[in-house]
């Protein structure tokens, strides 16, 4: 669309100079949307064209792929550029200078890397004149006045492509109609100054003639020392008009539009930060109400903590979140139930229906558990059930007990009154603990079972001193394993007299035993480990006899040891080093393959100008050997084994 409503004319005249090698290069593309222009001129001599055309194209490339005005996108053409330029530098290092100039039919921006110039002309006069890289323009810009630079620093560049490579942007510029934009080379702006350029321009007739004149000024005078140049004209006949007032009209409703969404915000803003407030305040009232709950359901204050869970729940309707107000009702409705719940457990407790307060407290602890605030209720419920079920034993023992005294066994009678009574004094229970006490007088028999009791106890503390003794004949004789049979009979038998000190005393001794066992069965492997070593050591030295006596006694360790495998992989191994000292008795070798490599490479071929240098490489190894067994030497020990090869 705005390539069609404009009129870009573009012209240029290329120079070789005397010696007849022209180092510049130009090149332009017309989109719809934008219209790209590059002037590029090499430095490095008779690749100068080569560098100016490889930098030229690189720049129209990255801009085809990505059009675009903006500073960023120019400097990615000319970056585009500078890489392409430092990847072709094989034999010599290519350096070109390069101006890049793009415009969207209405505007105009250009980068420049180099000593390549930029006029815009207007009305008779130049309205825009670009910078350069060179040494001449740094001593022109220090002395803050036009041409007081010498002429011979034009050509000395600061910043170039295949260098370093340093770009400058333009800020965006506003083309009109009968502008004329013109690129030209050092080649040309050295020997031409600017009021030679504007006296050109005064009488143009059309750029084609503008350049002629130019042309015939700089091969004017002297035809010594030359140049090559570029000159590439732009003659903007009809530049795309925007509809600014539209535009205008677009941007004045977009402030409006803009300024009613920040005032609607605002109002948004402050309402909801209003009713977030009132909903902190609902929430805290709510939260308030509930810890106080909470804090009456830890005393068992049943009544007073519905009460409080009550009105929780009463302010938790003001909250305006559904799932939030849902979810504390919920959460406040299974309190209440739960305080109601705790006053039936509490009421049966008082009833002395233990059982059915112990079932209550037991419901209740498993909800309450769903609670972290509710943590404390959870002990206090705990404490409450074991007073339940001693209640319930209690209970049990006292019907039983009675049972026994009118069935006339009074020791039995005796045991569960006593018992009894030992309860009671935990649960507090005046009456009943009196009723206990009188009982316990009535039984007349429990010295005579507790002298038989005694007279038991003694008949087991032989027993267990015969086993004392028999554990220490055993440790005597080296037989660890059946002294640890004797006092685990001991611990069992003070177990049973349930005295737990001796049996923790036992249990140590057993634990000392156990350790004693392990550590002598690790000796013994550390011993097979070593015999194992110095049979593999005696095989590599070719002592046959040497490492089957070994191997043999490794075999027999591991059958005192109880290790099948062991002994099976030590028997194989004695097998198998037999077999090999049969066949071969002359020589004690490993068994195995070795390993072979050879290879072969060729150096470079020769070089003629970038002729690549080739080599080929050849390598083939030995198969690895066998593992061993799991307390073996690993693949990473290299050593070998009988009936496998060596590792490598």
């Amino acid at each position: 669309m705005r390539k069609l409503n404009s009129q870009f004319i573009t012209t240029f005249v290329s120079e070789a100079g005397l010696n007849g090698q022209n180092g510049t290069y130009y090149g332009f593309v017309e989109m719809d949307r934008y219209y790209c222009m590059a002037v590029a001129e090499g430095y490095d001599g008779d690749g100068g064209r080569e560098s100016a055309k490889l930098a030229v194209d690189a720049a129209m490339e990255a801009f085809v792929q990505k059009p675009g005005m903006s500073a960023k996108r120019i400097r990615a053409c000319l970056k585009r550029a500078h890489r392409c330029l430092a990847e072709q530098s094989v034999r010599i290092r290519l350096k070109a200078g390069i101006l890049v100039l793009v415009s969207d039919y209405t505007r105009f921006r250009y980068g420049v890397c180099g000593n390549v110039m930029l006029y815009a002309f207007r009305s008779a006069g130049i309205y825009h004149q670009s910078v350069t890289h060179t040494v001449y323009q740094n001593m022109a810009g220090q002395a803050a006045k036009e041409g007081t630079g010498p002429k011979e620093e034009t050509g000395n560049v600061v910043h170039y492509l295949g260098g370093s490579g340093r770009t400058a942007v333009s800020g965006r510029l506003r083309l009109e109609d009968g502008d004329v934009l013109l690129a030209v080379t050092e080649g040309f702006w050295s020997r031409i100054n600017k009021v030679e350029v504007l006296d050109a321009y005064e009488s143009i007739q059309s750029v084609e003639e503008f350049l002629g004149d130019l042309q015939e000024l700089y091969l004017r005078g002297s035809t010594e020392g030359i140049p090559c140049c570029c000159l590439a004209a732009v003659e903007v006949k009809k530049a795309y008009k925007e509809n600014r007032a539209l535009k205008k009209k677009i941007l004045t409703w977009c402030l409006i539009l803009f300024l009613i969404l920040l005032a609607v915000s605002l109002i948004a803003a402050v309402v909801f930060r209003v009713r977030r407030r009132k909903q902190r305040e609902v929430q805290d009232t709510v939260a308030v109400y509930e810890e106080t709950g909470d804090q009456y359901m830890a005393d068992l204050s049943c009544t007073l903590a519905k009460q409080e869970y009550e009105k929780a729940a009463q302010e938790s309707k003001k909250i305006s979140k559904n799932g939030e107000r849902l979810a504390k009702e919920k959460e406040l409705s299974e309190k209440i139930g739960l305080s109601e719940m705790l006053k039936e457990a509490d009421d049966a407790y008082g009833a002395r229906s233990y059982a059915q307060a112990r079932e209550g407290y037991k419901k209740v602890l498993e909800r309450a558990k769903q609670y972290k605030e509710l943590s404390s209720l959870t002990g206090v419920l705990e404490r409450r059930m074991k007073l339940a079920g001693t209640g319930m034993e209690i209970d049990n023992y006292m019907q039983a007990a009675a049972l026994k005294e009118a069935e006339g066994d009074l020791e039995s009678a005796a045991v569960l009154y006593g018992r009894a009574e030992a309860m009671l004094r935990i649960v507090e229970d005046p009456e009943l603990l009196k009723e206990a006490q009188l009982a316990l007088l009535r039984i007349e028999g429990q010295a005579r079972e507790e002298a038989k009791a005694e007279r038991a106890k003694a008949r087991d503390e032989v027993i267990i001193d015969a086993d004392k003794e028999a554990a220490l004949n055993a440790i005597l004789a080296g037989d660890l394993e059946t002294a640890i049979a004797q006092y685990t009979k001991i611990r069992d038998s003070y177990i049973a007299l349930e005295d737990n000190e001796k049996a923790e005393e036992t249990t140590q001794l057993i634990l000392s035993l156990q350790k004693q066992a392990m550590e002598e069965k690790d000796l013994k492997e550390d011993a097979i480990e070593e015999d194992r070593q110095a049979a593999f050591d005696a095989i590599l030295a070719g002592d046959t006899q040497e490492a089957l006596a070994l191997l043999e006694k490794a075999r027999d360790a591991y059958t005192e040891l109880e290790d099948a495998e062991g002994a099976a992989e030590m028997e194989q191994m004695i097998a198998s080093l037999k077999a090999q000292d049969a066949q071969d008795p002359g020589e004690d070798t490993l068994p195995g393959d070795s390993g072979e490599a050879d290879g072969e490479a060729a150096g470079p071929a020769g070089e003629t100008g970038d002729g690549p240098a080739r080599g080929t490489g050849k390598e083939e190894v030995g198969r690895p050997g066998a593992s061993g067994h799991k307390n073996a030497p690993g693949a990473d020990e290299k050593r070998p084994g009988p009936g496998g090869d060596t590792d490598g």
